[in-house]
């Protein structure tokens, strides 16, 4: 897992630390944020399962928000976007119960696994108005990666797929965009509200005993984020 993460962090680390000067101030943020992940997932494939039956949704989850940021000029700077890996909630969707046994089309919102994002993602922010201002609204564009883990079937799953099915989904790699405002409190310290989304795309693959199962998921990531920043 960690050889995955070297490429980002030569970026970010080189990107973060090679600006110097006048500019150069770092401002740490921790917060709250909300991701929903706007799965768009399309019908399973794969043996012994009609087929356009069967899909699954991702569940909104809150976690803890952190980031570094560095000053390049009074109007720009780069930020390395983190937080606590979340761990979502997947249930089964039912596309057309009419194809399905009935102990299977029952089933529809029922907890079928649950999976761990980390996300990543390295912004370019512009910040509007002067640095004496108060009130400094932003807009980021960027890259985010992200990697899926701790993908575990939940009984039920287990149980309509035949036996212990492990699960694994693909890296992705995509553009990402940012707005926010920020607002500066006495001394060194603000407060910040950032909505923020990415372009991701993943294939989960479930395997049961060598039998494979596919679904392509396309993620709209919906992520609202409150933090206070301290600038040094």
């Amino acid at each position: 897992m960690k050889n995955k993460f070297f490429p980002l962090s030569i970026i970010a680390a080189g990107a973060l630390l090679s600006t110097s000067g006048a500019f150069a101030q770092y401002t740490v943020q921790i917060g709250y944020a909300n991701v929903d992940p706007g799965a768009n997932a399309g019908a399973t494939s794969g043996p012994f399962l009609p087929a356009n039956t069967t899909s699954l949704n991702v569940k909104s989850q809150d976690t803890v928000f952190f980031s570094i940021s560095r000053n390049i000029t009074d109007n720009w700077d780069l930020q390395l976007a983190l937080g606590l890996p979340p761990t979502h909630d997947v249930t089964l969707k039912v596309l057309n119960a009419a194809n399905l046994p009935p102990s299977v089309a029952s089933k529809q919102g029922q907890l079928i696994g649950t999976v761990r994002q980390i996300a990543p993602t390295l912004f370019a922010n512009y910040k509007f108005g002067e640095s004496t201002d108060k009130f400094r609204p932003f807009v980021g564009i960027g890259i985010n990666y992200t990697m899926f883990d701790q993908a575990n079937s939940a009984p039920l799953f287990n149980q309509l797929s035949g036996g212990t099915t492990n699960n694994k989904l693909t890296d992705s790699w995509g553009l990402a965009a940012q707005v926010g405002a920020t607002y500066k409190l006495d001394g060194p310290w603000s407060i910040s509200g950032t909505w923020s989304t990415a372009d991701v795309k993943s294939t989960l693959t479930n395997n049961t005993y060598g039998i494979e199962r596919k679904t392509d998921i396309k993620f709209s990531p919906s992520v609202l984020i409150l933090s206070v920043g301290y600038a040094f």
